[in-house]
């Protein structure tokens, strides 16, 4: 599925930063990011619209600064991974493309969850399956959707963006937004892959 953006998103100038320990990782990095007309690469701590980790945050964060989280494939196959409110958005190290930076910059910055599909299936396959060591999964309180949240939960499972959803339900984009909200804080989720995996364990979606 081609990604939608915001009007305008796509030529503005974005200030990016890297926080990475490697400095192998941030020289690569540093080498995709200029091939993005609309990336301004920023040093010496300047203000920064995304930056781009592979460290955990503090527990101040700076909500205004859309956050990366870059992981290698030791932390994707980990059974205990799972996905975080403190970032906006992740990457595998091992597949990072020119493109796949725009895409999950451009999702950030937009306001949408940035997660390579096959990490999505890999944690969606976990999610369907069953509970790791063979205990009974952790029974949360019955969730009621109304129709047309219940919708809305299906379209995000099939990785729909608010604009997608907006028309694929005939309403305004801001009316697709509300209906987001309204599903991930009846889920008790902090983004939209984490609403459909809780949405699976709660078995009021299933998963192929």
């Amino acid at each position: 599925m081609t990604p939608t953006f915001p009007e305008g998103t796509e030529t503005a100038q974005i200030n990016v930063a890297i926080l990475v320990g490697s400095e192998l990782i941030h020289r690569g990095l540093e080498t995709v990011l200029r091939q993005l007309p609309m990336v301004n690469l920023t040093v010496n701590g300047e203000a920064c619209d995304v930056l781009i980790t592979t460290e955990a945050l503090s527990g101040t964060r700076d909500k205004d600064v859309k956050t990366i989280l870059l992981l290698d494939e030791a932390q994707v196959a980990a059974p205990a991974f799972t996905l975080s409110s403190e970032f906006d958005g992740y990457l595998i190290q091992e597949e990072i493309t020119a493109n796949h930076l725009r895409n999950a910059i451009l999702r950030v910055v937009a306001g949408e969850l940035a997660i390579p599909d096959r990490l999505a299936r890999e944690l969606l396959t976990r999610a369907s399956g069953p509970a790791a060591g063979g205990d009974a999964p952790q029974r949360r309180p019955p969730v009621s959707l109304t129709a047309r949240e219940s919708v809305t939960l299906s379209l995000l499972a099939d990785g729909l963006s608010n604009k997608q959803i907006a028309r694929r339900l005939s309403i305004s984009e801001h009316g697709a937004k509300r209906l987001v909200a309204s599903v991930l804080l009846k889920l008790d989720s902090p983004n939209r892959t984490a609403a459909v995996v809780t949405a699976m364990r709660a078995h009021l979606i299933e998963y192929a």
